[in-house]
């Protein structure tokens, strides 16, 4: 009977000794299949197709030129500091203004002339449009982000040609009285 028990646990575990072989030899094999079809996928290097004769799929493609339009706003701007405003906010219920501090980025040199040629319509056009805000438009970093955006726009619509890359707050801050 003891003799019996002992053959039945050392079957048992010849069982488990195999069990985890095989899962072993499975892991290893799937292991190296993985990495066979990563191989072939990412590092092997595609054989060119033959395409009508003697000309190949794989030929050398241009890259695509930048416009020259494009090109300009990629550079380097030139900045250009606007000035400081104060102005009131168009809240009704309390009485509300901002002090901010402007600084544009243009294009290039002709901007920058057309710029302080246009300085007193650029300023009018600044107090404009913040004086027409209210204070639940711009108290959020978002809100400022549209307000700058709303500038640009205006601004680029003030010169012949416009060429302003961007607006930038160098100081804004919102007092209530």
């Amino acid at each position: 009977m003891a003799e019996e028990q002992q053959q039945t646990e050392s079957g048992k575990g010849g069982k488990k000794k195999l069990i985890l072989l095989l899962l072993l030899f499975l892991l290893l094999v799937g292991a190296a299949g993985g990495g066979a079809a990563y191989y072939f996928l990412v590092f092997k290097k595609q054989q060119p197709q033959q395409v009508e004769g003697n000309a190949t799929a794989n030929q050398t493609v241009k890259k695509p030129t930048i416009p020259p339009e494009l090109s300009e706003l990629a550079k380097p701007g030139i900045f250009v500091p606007i000035g400081d405003f104060v102005v009131n906010l168009a809240d009704t219920d309390v009485q509300r203004f901002v002090k901010v501090s402007i600084t544009i980025e243009v294009v290039n040199e002709e901007v920058q002339n057309q710029v302080n040629q246009y300085m007193p319509a650029i300023k009018d056009a600044i107090i404009d449009l913040i004086s027409s805000k209210y204070y639940r438009d711009i108290r959020t970093p978002e809100g400022r982000e549209r307000l700058k955006i709303e500038l640009l726009k205006r601004l680029n619509a003030l010169l012949p040609e416009g060429g302003v890359k961007a607006v930038y707050f160098t100081s804004f801050v919102v007092q209530t009285m």
